[in-house]
């Protein structure tokens, strides 16, 4: 009896939080594009912006670094290029490898976007109230450990999600 309760309560857990996870990946992402709308860059193309704030990286740390495929990537920074906010170059030591690294003028529309962000999470954090805003950080910086690609549990859940046998019963 009290196994049943226990496995009904996880259930509801898992029912809660999927659909409260399902639904801060959508505001977050309207966020963004709302955000972003009157400026230079895509919402792909400021996370690459990001990435790229604190160093220069190859091609491939890169892709790791915004979950991109090497080949959308490749044309998120040519577009970036374009307008002068990265740029690429070989590496000495290793021709095949590429490295990407913001402009000044990268690093200052990087400043702008980083600076308008932090005036909206300052403005979403006044919406929390002050007694609840540590353990909500705590809980969103636990999230981002646990959904970290480099994380081996996490890359063994998100080879399940596809896997063969799985596909999505629809009529043709």
């Amino acid at each position: 009896m009290e196994d049943d309760k226990r496995e009904n309560d996880k259930d509801e857990l898992v029912r809660r939080s999927r659909k409260a996870f399902t639904r801060l990946a959508r505001f977050v992402a309207q966020l963004m594009r709302e955000q972003l709308a009157c400026g230079p860059v895509t919402v792909q193309q400021c996370y690459t912006l990001e990435a790229l704030a604190e160093r220069p990286l190859s091609m491939n740390v890169l892709a790791a670094e915004v979950a991109l495929h090497q080949s959308t990537l490749s044309r998120i920074v040519e577009k970036l290029e374009k307008q002068g906010l990265v740029e690429r170059a070989r590496l000495a030591e290793n021709q095949r490898m590429v490295e990407v690294r913001l402009t000044e003028n990268g690093r200052e529309v990087h400043r702008f976007l980083d600076s308008e962000c932090n005036r909206m999470i300052s403005g979403l954090l006044d919406l929390v109230p002050l007694e609840r805003r540590a353990a909500l950080l705590e809980s969103l910086e636990e999230m981002t450990r646990i959904l970290d690609p480099k994380i081996r549990e996490f890359r063994k859940l998100l080879a399940q999600c596809c896997s063969p046998g799985k596909e999505i019963p629809c009529d043709p």
